[in-house]
């Protein structure tokens, strides 16, 4: 587990500040990278890995609703730091970018998409906690990751955090841990849930509620399309992780997946990978945290 945090140093907050701004500014699509595709990859017999390259296809869970994260271009097609880091992982999968089915998930049925065999792995904004290691393994994470709010431009409400001013509505996402840590961290704080984060959007617009809190990342996402109306409150409550989840007890998996990770570390994908998305709004490089055990 990580240990959160109630106060994200000034770092972070200059770079959420400079993401939001430089967001804003910006109306290029993501770029993406392109993963080299191992032609022969060595995979044990009988394991989850050999299985998805005999098959022919890898099934990624994740959001259709997160800018600069993982969202639908133009084009229809998702693009993202979590699609070029699932793309990679295909890569070495031996199987190309268009061999990737992707399903919509939700912060309310990742586990379920895992233990029903719908998907073989999720990068949809996934944090590791006690409760979900109970029933999903996670490999990573992949990113560290503070919380924000995202509210309506000059702050009119005057909200400092999600329980002051005493009565604001906060808006997050049912089943995701920036709800449970707004539920244990501020419990006097009025919380409002919708299934995806694009609704709290609509909300706050609307006047329905106050504030969305989520990642900072997703927040700036959101800001950059509509910067006229909306900006990034700019005081991080929270330290949070994003992992890769998978079904429960795949060792072999979860530790297949780290070292793919390490691997795209280590030869300058996952840097790539975030300065051709979130990076490019970013002041600071993201870099690979360090695995959580398997188990």
């Amino acid at each position: 587990m990580r240990i959160p945090k109630t106060l994200v140093p000034a770092a972070a907050l200059i770079t959420a500040i400079a993401l939001v701004a430089t967001l804003g500014a910006s109306s290029t699509t993501n770029p993406g990278i392109t993963p080299d595709v191992v032609d022969s990859p060595t995979l044990a017999a009988g394991s989850t890995m050999k299985k998805i390259h005999d098959r022919g296809y890898l099934r990624i869970g994740t959001r259709y609703d997160h800018p600069g994260l993982s969202a639908g271009n133009l084009q229809g097609h998702q693009e993202g730091f979590e699609i070029d880091l699932g793309e990679y992982i295909a890569g070495r999968l031996g199987l190309r970018a268009d061999q990737i089915q992707y399903v919509e998930a939700s912060s309310a049925n990742r586990e379920q998409f895992l233990a029903q065999d719908k998907v073989d792995l999720v990068m949809a904004t996934y944090s590791i906690t006690d409760k979900r290691r109970k029933v999903v393994s996670f490999a990573g994470p992949y990113a560290d990751i503070g919380l924000d709010l995202v509210v309506l431009k000059g702050n009119p409400v005057g909200i400092i955090d999600p329980q002051t001013p005493r009565g604001v509505r906060i808006c997050s996402t049912a089943g995701g841990q920036v709800s449970a840590t707004i539920r244990k961290e501020f419990p006097q704080a009025n919380l409002i849930e919708f299934d995806v984060s694009s609704k709290c959007i609509d909300a706050l617009k609307n006047g329905t509620v106050d504030a969305l809190s989520t990642h900072g990342p997703i927040g700036a996402g959101y800001v950059s399309k509509d910067d006229e109306d909306l900006e990034m409150l700019g005081r991080p409550f929270y330290q949070d992780n994003w992992a890769v989840g998978i079904a429960k007890g795949d060792t072999q998996f979860c530790e297949w997946i780290d070292l793919t990770l390490q691997e795209a570390s280590k030869d300058g994908s996952y840097a790539r990978a975030w300065d051709a998305s979130l990076g490019r709004y970013s002041k600071q490089p993201m870099t690979l945290p360090e695995p959580e055990p398997c188990s």
